[in-house]
């Protein structure tokens, strides 16, 4: 007897068995006579093989259905005398056209239910598979309930279609859960994948969402792969609110046209989602209170609607290249971020700006191209501290305002332009760099009231501290400016730079009210004069000047004659010797409060109108110049 013949002799026998006795899981009506294809893939499975329908029946589809009734006995093991293979239990191109049933069913086989077709309700709420269940290529026409689903190893849903509601909620799977190329097609439904555990991954890969789903409080024990997954639905919400991944996410290329929240989501390894697109205009995507492992990358990401970043923290670095925030309105939220190592933001578009309020980094660098540079309409780093450096190059912005912030490594502002307003109050930098940095034309634009650095540099060349004097200059006046320049200059070994940063605060605070009377005197007498003190020179120099006119005007022949009677040197008309005297006489006229000897005996009622207007002239400017000098001299001791 051939094998052949053995075969179908125990399958007539099997099917005997099975209508006469045990044709019926328990709790259920009889499943009666078995249809064509039932007979067969009992047939086949006995015999070890799988059952593919569509290699024995073709492409009627009629003749390829399964009750679902049978399919529930059949993975249940409700055939008397029906052992299934080891390798577990295959059916292929199959057609289920009413309810399959298997709620809190324990399966204790490996199910393969590849590219079948079921037409009615599929329910495995509460089921136990003990091994892997593989429904690649299906198409649930019906509602799907996978509502606490338990499966001991892998789980496998690849380019099925779901036309009906979905839950997964609350589904436990050991192993990997599998949904790459899957469609859910049903737009006005969420798909409900709540509180779902994996102790694998979970991929999405390529998967198509015509409405949202809702990862809320799920936790995955390796990966989460949403690469090229397409959400659809501009109205429903895609939530990965706290959710929990063992190791990396990746969202590259995805498309998500709703609100998405990735909300107190703890991801240990790195988050990816290079080349994604948000393209919601009006609902925000929340990534607040995230906790990433390792590395952030949003390399070429589209953001057409709000961010909020709000006190995420990544261990990592954080990578925001070529990526573009297109919300003109509201400037993405990245306040009370921490970043542990590096955040780039290179080449990225920021139309409405970017809030970093009380963010935290250790090295945070803003960067665009020489080639063309990028316009943000303002950077917020008010409060936001950072460890090492801060880079802010080929840039254009229309404000910076950054009070309050920390760097404790060194600040280096290049090819930047701030047009409109920057406000440094109350910062603390600990080396701050300026190289071809424009700031905003009016003083009262430039706020950098309590500023404090350590180092200060506009650049190698030696007038470029000019700049630097040019900076406080064209900001809001305060002499704390002024008075930490010079100290910095002091300090550094340049006393004439010092001083010049000290004349300009001083003259600057006159200017301010300049038609006071006391602030013209100030201007006139002690700056033009004596520089504030610092330039006494001024001062000796142009009394030394006056003096030698007054020997031009002060003839020694005015003297008393009996004075002159007994110098008869100075009758014999030797010309040095008349200088001399002229010089001395000059000076004693000069001096206030000194007296030489020679102007007592110089007598007045002999000398002319013009000499009479200059000796009023000469006494005047000594009793304004000399004490000058003297307090400038003094000043320079204290």
């Amino acid at each position: 007897m051939n094998r052949l013949l053995r075969l179908n002799i125990f399958g007539l026998v099997l099917i005997f068995c099975l209508l006469s006795g045990g044709g019926a899981a328990q709790g259920q009506p009889p499943l009666g006579p078995l249809n064509p294809a039932e007979t067969w893939v009992l047939q086949q499975l006995a015999a070890g093989r799988n059952a593919d329908l569509k290699e024995r029946f073709g492409e009627d589809a009629g003749a390829r259905i399964l009750r679902g009734q049978f399919v529930e006995t059949l993975l249940t093991d409700g055939f008397s005398g029906f052992k299934a293979p080891r390798a577990g239990i295959f059916l292929l191109h199959a057609i289920i056209p009413d309810t399959l049933n298997l709620q809190y069913a324990q399966v204790n086989h490996a199910v393969f239910l590849v590219d079948c077709q079921f037409q009615g309700l599929v329910t495995f709420n509460g089921s136990h598979f003990t091994k892997t269940i593989r429904m690649e290529q299906a198409v649930f026409a019906q509602p799907a309930d996978f509502h606490q689903l338990k499966v001991d190893l892998d789980a496998f849903f690849g380019d099925a279609v779901f036309q009906g509601p979905v839950d997964f909620g609350a589904a436990q799977v050991e192993g990997n859960l599998v949904f790459q190329g899957s469609r859910f097609t049903r737009k006005g439904l969420v798909v409900n994948f709540n509180g779902l555990k994996v102790g694998g991954s979970l991929s999405l890969k390529n998967a198509d969402f015509a409405g949202g789903l809702d990862l809320t409080g799920s936790k995955l024990g390796a990966e989460l792969d949403a690469r090229g997954a397409r959400f659809a639905n501009p109205e429903k919400n895609i939530s990965f609110t706290a959710v929990k991944v063992g190791l990396a996410a990746s969202f590259d290329q995805a498309l998500f046209q709703g609100p998405v929240s990735l909300a107190d989501g703890e991801i240990s390894g790195t988050l990816s989602a290079v080349g994604t697109r948000f393209e919601s205009t009006g609902q925000q995507v929340l990534l607040t209170g995230l906790k990433v492992g390792s590395a952030a990358l949003f390399n070429r990401t589209v953001f057409k609607g709000p961010v909020n970043f709000g006190n995420s923290a990544i261990a990592g670095s954080l990578y925001v290249v070529e990526a573009r925030f297109e919300d003109k309105k509201q400037p993405p939220k990245f306040d009370g971020l921490k970043v542990d190592n590096f955040a780039s933001f290179w080449d990225t578009v920021f139309q409405g700006g970017i809030s970093m309020i009380r963010a935290s980094f250790k090295n945070l660098m803003f960067a665009g191209s020489a080639a063309a540079k990028l316009t943000y309409p303002m950077v917020n780093l008010d409060g936001a501290l950072v460890d090492y450096s801060l880079i802010l190059g080929d840039l254009t912005l229309e404000t910076l305002q950054a009070t309050r912030l920390q760097v404790k490594g060194p600040t280096i502002l290049k090819n930047l332009k701030i047009a409109q307003k920057a406000d440094l109050r109350d910062s603390n930098l600990y080396s701050l760099k300026m190289i071809n940095v424009t700031w905003p034309q009016h003083a009262d634009q430039v706020w950098l009231e309590g500023l404090i650095y350590q180092n200060l540099s506009a650049g190698e060349g030696p007038r470029d501290w000019t700049k630097l004097l040019a900076w406080i200059n064209d900001s809001r006046l305060d002499t704390r400016n002024y008075t930490q320049l010079e100290t910095f200059f002091r300090q550094g070994g340049y006393p004439d730079r010092a001083d010049t940063v000290y004349i300009q605060g001083r003259r600057r605070v006159a200017l301010d009210q300049w038609w006071r009377p006391s602030h013209l005197a100030t201007l006139i007498f002690w700056d033009g004069l004596a520089g504030y003190g610092k330039k006494p020179a001024r001062t000796f120099w142009l009394s030394l000047l006056i003096v030698l006119v007054g020997t031009l005007f002060f003839d020694p022949k005015n003297f008393d004659p009996s004075f002159l009677g007994g110098w008869t040197w100075l009758l014999n008309g030797n010309v040095w010797r008349t200088r001399v005297v002229r010089f001395f006489l000059s000076l004693d006229e000069f001096l206030p409060g000194v007296d030489l000897g020679l102007a007592r005996l110089w007598q007045m009622n002999k000398i002319s109108y013009p000499t009479l207007l200059y000796y009023h002239f000469h006494k005047i400017s000594g009793w304004i110049l000399v004490p000058i000098a003297l307090a400038a001299v003094f000043s320079q001791f204290k």
